[in-house]
């Protein structure tokens, strides 16, 4: 049921993320990660604070928080259109991972 609940969580949060990526100008987007010990993480990249992955029951380490990040960027570092210095303080993502 947990697994469900997950699921269902990480599709409203991607089709909100569809809906307001339409709207903004950078690249936002919800994904869902999945960590080498089997763990599932939902990952809210440059979406605004309202938008963010939410469910914090699960207890990440620091070294699964940078490992669900590293993955969750990933699909920036592989736009072909993205000609900005790296990373300032206005062009590094804002990752949020629960």
């Amino acid at each position: 049921m947990r697994i469900f609940l997950r699921i269902a969580f990480a599709g409203a949060l991607a089709a909100a993320a569809v809906g307001s990526a339409l709207g903004a100008s950078s690249i936002s987007y919800v994904t869902t990660v999945h960590l080498h010990d089997g763990k599932q993480v939902v990952c809210a990249v440059n979406e605004s604070r309202t938008m963010q992955a939410g469910d914090r029951s699960q207890a990440l380490t620091t070294a699964e928080l940078n490992e669900a990040q590293v993955d969750a960027t990933a699909r920036l570092r592989r736009h072909p259109g993205n000609k900005n210095e790296y990373p300032s303080s206005s062009t590094a993502p804002h990752v949020d991972c629960s």
